[in-house]
């Protein structure tokens, strides 16, 4: 079955279309119904700057799943996303691994995302084949970081939006900074600010624990839900990164403000409703220009890039060869071992009532390691032929 990777991405979609293929946890409980018959399993991938799908089937297959779960139209989505089949979509998925593919070129939080993405697929089951080709990926990555200097130098979503702050503001110390979302991406901004020597951070979270784990990390406030409309009014910088399927800042949270605001909206779908960019003083910019920021970063990555696409060729030629290689040694193992079974079998069945327990263990003892080491001499020469087969093709 031929490997297809379908998606919706940042490279062809604005945030507005984005946020229609967004998968909450309803969309993906729906989308795993639709996907529950795919032999060899799923790969969901569910970022602010993609939703892909990956497996071993037919893409039209996923295409449907994805429209259905989502409620949208397939001719919407062939429109708007892409579909890649064999080579292509394991250059694609190799891409995505490595940071190719990422708005911010060679984004650290993307090995993260395929990780998280990859436990998931593991609970619903994957085959061995699918296995083998992530861990090639996560390879590639690896060898990504410690071979080239693709990793050198900090391109993150977070890392942007701070650059981005920087630029703005210009020292980061003197301005009141309000973090919305405690999750994994406000975490990532609290560091990067304060390693940029910003000193006034508050958070707001819906669930004022987790707001009050983040501020106790970095010694920072943390406030309840509550209190948003106050903290907004105090605040000069402002970074939104929840979970949130609608906009929960519109443009009267920021009417009346006295001073200017640079908002930043780290969310798909956005946080912000784009009608508060019209309000004066206001300063709005969301996922979709944060590829302006961090150029210098962007610039090293760059001239990594022959060294990493070689690398992912050659992960990519090793993981398709041990493909290769299990389908034309697997089925003769297994043959040759019902063939030797099935004669060792019936020579100890014809011997067994002529010995007493303990010779007879000792001969089936003898009789397995036998076979193992036929096994062995036939498993060599088949890879003997297999690799003279490939390399004549």
């Amino acid at each position: 079955m031929r490997f297809s990777a379908i998606g919706i991405s940042h490279w062809k979609s604005e945030v507005s279309i984005r946020e229609l293929f967004f998968l909450d946890s309803d969309r993906r409980q729906l989308l795993e119904f639709h996907t529950k018959d795919i032999p060899g399993g799923i790969l969901m991938m569910d970022t602010c700057n993609r939703t892909e799908l990956y497996a071993f089937c037919d893409p039209e297959v996923l295409i449907s799943a994805l429209c259905k779960s989502t409620n949208t139209k397939r001719d919407f989505f062939h429109k708007h996303g892409y579909v890649y089949t064999e080579s292509d979509a394991y250059d694609h998925l190799y891409k995505v691994g490595t940071g190719l593919d990422s708005q911010v070129l060679g984004d650290v939080q993307v090995i993260q995302q395929v990780k998280q993405a990859y436990k998931k697929a593991k609970k619903k089951g994957l085959s061995g084949e699918f296995h083998q080709l992530i861990q090639s990926v996560f390879r590639a990555h690896k060898r990504s970081r410690t071979e080239t200097d693709f990793g050198k130098g900090t391109a993150s979503v977070a890392f942007a939006a701070t650059q981005l702050a920087f630029e703005h503001f210009k020292d980061l110390s003197k301005i009141r900074i309000l973090l919305i979302g405690a999750g994994k991406m406000g975490k990532v901004s609290a560091k990067n600010l304060i390693s940029n020597g910003a000193e006034h951070i508050s958070v707001v979270n819906r669930t004022i624990d987790r707001a009050k784990q983040l501020a106790s990390s970095f010694d920072i406030k943390a406030h309840a839900f509550s209190k948003l409309d106050e903290e907004i009014k105090k605040a000069d910088l402002i970074i939104t990164a929840t979970g949130a399927k609608n906009p929960i800042l519109h443009a009267q949270h920021f009417e009346g403000t006295d001073h200017p605001q640079l908002v930043l909206d780290l969310s798909v779908p956005r946080n912000v409703d784009p009608k508060a960019a019209e309000v004066e003083n206001i300063t709005l910019i969301d996922m979709d220009s944060i590829h302006e920021a961090n150029k210098k970063a962007l610039e090293q990555r760059e001239k990594a890039i022959p060294g990493i696409k070689k690398i992912i060729e050659e992960e990519k030629s090793d993981f398709i060869r041990s493909v290769k290689r299990s389908r034309y040694l697997l089925p003769r193992i297994k043959e040759i071992e019902h063939r030797l079974s099935d004669i060792t079998d019936a020579e100890l069945d014809r011997v067994k009532n002529k010995m007493d327990q303990e010779s007879y263990s000792k001969m089936e003892e003898v009789t397995r390691r036998i076979k193992k080491k036929i096994m062995a001499i036939h498993i060599d020469r088949m890879d003997q032929e297999f690799e003279k087969a490939q390399n004549e093709a």
